[in-house]
């Protein structure tokens, strides 16, 4: 009995060094002993077996090796994980020859997607798994009313999709949609839902859809289908394109929708030409970005309205992020020194004013080296035709302009401390078919001199309080000036790219500026200082702690303002910047215009935030703009309130508050709960109130359901 003992302890030691020599890449590992059966053949492996291929691990409660099949049988909670993919199944059958692994009534995990597979197959060298009767799930499973997709097979060919054939779009046990083949993108979510309901004055109860299907990768088939109780039914396709490789990336998304608006003449009101709305509306967004061998980009976005008021009726958070769109393409080539442009602007709403660019072809050659001189020179050269369709704005409908540009520098530096650049440049203009049907020109020069200077300061300040390791102080002071002895020429140009308002700091280079066909006789100095502070950070680039950047314009020519109805002032408005980022809980920002003569406050406008990433945050904004001259009584301000508190990791309530202190009344104000509900949707319900609105209800309820991508 000690001799057979000895004899099947032998067998399978030599067994085990048969299979270490015949396929070397295999370990087994056990924590009971290994049992030989001698009359099958076969090599029992119990007690927590694992088998290492590889980077391949299979774990089991048991493992049996077949020597004459060059099989392995794993049965009893088996796990399969190769550091992308896992698996867990009740039994699997492993060829050592082929390297396929075949499991049943499995579970695999591959990136975030989890799969309930009847029949799978597993090449462990190409990683390519096919499967049969299989729900797909896209973040941790649960079958309560979550998103999956049914497929009576597939195939994952590398690690970014699946081809699946009798595919079914699920909701819980609902079906959504079949599709008899499809390619799912395992980098997002196979497909797309969100919802909005609510009740208003104007459209009743409302329900409305935004959906997307994965057809295949890279493109998304959907749509937009709404209900409204007093208007109707809208309704409309969809698409998202988002595909490319690392020379070609393209991103496009259309979405349309129409409505055969139910609604009386008197509720649909009329559009901001004071037109009756027509019944039939509808709404085209399209977007397109693409990007090629760093070289080639091409971008471009319509919208296309039957009215001015659609988009505000239907589709509200569309409205008021772009009120007025702009419809427009631009291609541009990148050279070694040079940037080749082609862009068109076009409106396709008879109802906005917009001069339109059919189109404008640009060659800007880019600040070189002047036949190896230290002498630094730069040019553009354009085309366009200008249109509008508003005759009694400009005299004219449409005019040609040719717009020719060199400029030359030479920048002398005194170590990091010092630059001073003067600067001259010259820019010409050619309008044909002007107001009186003639061709005119004219010359504009400029001169002057750019500035620098960089000082630092370092301190080896520490606080762990505020994050603080060490500091950095950079002050960039600046000082430009500029002449254009003349600007327009003959009133008879139209000035279709005139001057138009702005609170933000004008262009002072002659180059840069876009009021071409106004340019004014130009004589100041700008004086400008730049601080900001910075501390180590855990990354190699420095954390801002604070800034503060100053600007202030001298003019020693002034100009009519025809917006302000007032001539320029000597000393215009200074400008301020002020930032403030001490800890990761505490934000402030700041821009105001002050008049430096008199100290009047003409624009303020904070941020600040403060919050606990945990458990709550608090924001408080202003906006305050008062204007001068003619225009005073459009002076505007407004403060705003948000605060979000989380009540649990899944739940937070938010309340949002806006008051106009110029009618003394909160104009809009929302109390909402969030909660994420199955580990797959994002539930917002909430009340919103509002004062003085042109179209929107003062009350109105909505609950807001999206489908989460993970």
């Amino acid at each position: 009995m000690l001799l057979v003992n000895v004899s099947k302890k032998f067998l399978t030691i030599l067994l085990l060094i048969v299979y270490s020599i015949v396929y070397g890449e295999i370990e087994v590992s056990s924590n009971k002993p290994i049992e030989y059966i001698a009359d099958k053949g076969e090599l029992v492996v119990g007690g927590d077996a694992r088998i290492e291929v590889r980077n391949f691990i299979i774990q089991s409660d048991e493992i049996t090796f077949q020597k004459e099949q060059a099989m392995a049988i794993a049965t009893g909670n088996v796990k399969i994980d190769n550091g992308k993919v896992y698996i867990v199944a009740d039994r699997i059958l492993y060829d050592i020859n082929s390297d396929l692994i075949h499991a049943n009534n499995s579970k695999v995990k591959v990136h975030d997607y989890y799969f309930h597979i009847e029949d799978i197959d597993l090449d462990t060298v190409n990683e390519v798994q096919t499967g049969i009767n299989t729900e797909i799930f896209h973040g941790p499973v649960d079958r309560t009313f979550v998103s999956s997709v049914f497929v009576k097979s597939f195939e994952i060919t590398n690690e970014e999709s699946i081809k699946a054939k009798g595919t079914k779009f699920k909701i819980g046990s609902a079906t959504i949609l079949y599709l008899p083949s499809a390619e799912i993108d395992l980098s997002s979510h196979p497909f797309y839902l969100e919802q909005n309901y609510g009740l208003n004055h104007t459209n009743g109860a409302y329900l409305q859809n935004n959906f997307y299907f994965g057809i295949n990768k890279g493109l998304k088939l959907g749509g937009l289908l709404d209900f409204y109780a007093k208007r109707g039914i809208l309704f409309g396709p969809a698409l998202k394109i988002d595909s490319g490789s690392e020379k070609n990336q393209i991103s496009s998304e259309v979405k349309f929708g129409f409505i055969q608006d139910g609604v009386n003449e008197e509720r649909k009101g009329f559009d901001i030409k004071n037109k009756p709305i027509p019944r039939n509306r509808y709404f085209l967004e399209f977007a397109h970005r693409q990007h090629h061998d760093d070289q080639i980009d091409i971008i471009a976005r319509t919208t296309a309205l039957s009215d001015s008021e659609v988009e505000r009726d239907f589709r509200k958070a569309w409205y008021d992020r772009n009120q007025q769109p702009e419809s427009f393409v631009e291609m541009s080539y990148r050279g070694q020194n040079y940037i080749a442009s082609a862009f068109g602007q076009f409106e396709p709403n008879t109802f906005y004013n917009t001069t339109q660019q059919i189109p404008e072809l640009r060659i800007a050659y880019l600040p070189t080296k002047l036949l190896g001189t230290k002498l630094i020179h730069n040019a553009h050269l354009g085309a366009v035709r200008l249109h509008n369709r508003n005759k009694d704005l400009y005299g004219i409908t449409g005019i040609s302009r040719a717009d020719i540009y060199y400029g030359i520098s030479l920048p002398l530096g005194y170590k990091n401390f010092l630059t001073i650049k003067p600067i001259f440049g010259t820019r010409a203009l050619i309008y044909d078919r002007n107001i009186d049907g003639k061709t005119y020109g004219k010359g504009i020069v400029q001169g002057g001199f750019d500035i620098d200077m960089k000082i630092t300061g370092q301190s080896d300040y520490a606080s762990e309080t505020f994050g603080i390791n060490g500091l950095k102080h950079v002050i960039t002071p600046t000082i430009q000036y500029r002449v254009i002895p003349s600007g327009n020429g003959s009133t008879r140009i139209p000035k279709f790219h005139g001057e138009c308002f702005s609170t933000e700091i004008p262009p002072i280079d002659l180059d840069d500026m876009r009021n071409v066909d106004d340019i004014q006789r130009q004589n100041m100095l700008r004086l400008g200082i730049k601080n900001s502070l910075y501390t180590q950070s855990g990354s190699y680039i420095p954390k801002q702690l604070m800034r503060m950047d100053v600007f202030q314009d001298i003019l020693f020519a002034r100009n009519y303002d025809n917006f302000r109805q007032a001539y320029q002032k000597k000393f215009p408005d200074t400008h301020l910047m002020v930032g403030m980022y001490p800890t990761s809980w505490f934000n402030f920002d700041i821009h105001s215009r002050v008049d430096p003569t008199k100290l009047h406050l003409y624009e303020l406008k904070t941020t600040t935030v403060i919050k606990d990433a945990n458990f709550w945050e608090l924001a408080f904004s202003t906006n305050y703009l008062k204007l001068d001259g003619a225009n005073s009584q459009k002076s505007t301000e407004q403060y705003g309130l948000f605060f979000t508190f989380n009540l649990s990791s899944q739940t937070s309530i938010t309340i949002e508050s806006r008051y106009n202190a110029r009618i003394h009344k909160f104009s809009q104000q929302r109390f909402s709960l969030s909660s994420t509900l199955w580990n797959s949707w994002l539930v917002n319900v909430g009340i919103t109130t509002r004062t003085h609105v042109k179209r929107e209800d003062h009350i109105q309820f909505d609950w807001h359901l999206k489908l989460l991508d993970f």
